[in-house]
């Protein structure tokens, strides 16, 4: 298992099985806010959807297609953080956090870990992050990290019941990267 410390109470661990369970009490407490934004929150409903998910996982970070590590805080697992949809050495961040934990800074700094992952270790040239326009939340991360914003897509998100939301897309390249 790989792990990467963040700070002295925060790890970033590649997923295992045994995570489940802890991750699937954190989506359970949080749904509907996690559902607001994620569509997969609401189609999370058992310990065994969160297991089949982290296989899922797994098979793609084997096969190189997925960097995805789960948040641990104070020794507990407490959401998670990834870069996916690599092409021509791009890739996109997504993450979510335990709701008791929000508002701390943890997301922003879990995200400059995965930045210097993505650029100096994976060698990507650029890094982008959607979020909803009223997700304050998430497009704070970006903004504290100095990602610029680049515009709306409209109609880019798909939500659970079959439509669409815009998203603000950030993005970061390499030579703006700063630890």
């Amino acid at each position: 298992m790989t792990t990467y410390s963040v700070s002295p109470y925060i790890q970033l661990k590649s997923p295992q099985l045994s995570d489940a369970p802890a991750l699937f009490a954190c989506i359970a407490a949080d749904r509907p806010y996690l559902s607001q934004w994620l569509p997969w929150a609401a189609t999370t409903r058992t310990v065994a959807d969160e297991t089949a998910f982290l296989k899922y996982c797994q098979q793609r970070i084997a096969s190189h297609q997925l960097w995805l590590t789960v948040i641990w805080v104070a020794g507990r697992p407490a959401g998670m953080i990834d870069l996916h949809d690599f092409k021509d050495h791009h890739a996109a961040v997504g993450y979510w956090l335990n709701h008791t934990l929000r508002g701390q800074g943890i997301t922003t700094k879990c995200l400059a870990t995965v930045e210097t992952i993505g650029f100096n270790t994976l060698k990507l040239h650029s890094l982008n992050l959607l979020a909803e326009p009223e997700n304050h939340a998430s497009r704070a991360v970006a903004e504290h990290r100095g990602f610029h914003q680049d515009g709306l897509l409209r109609a880019h998100i798909p939500t659970v019941q079959g439509d669409y939301r815009d998203a603000v897309i950030y993005s970061k390249i390499n030579r703006e990267f700063t630890p």
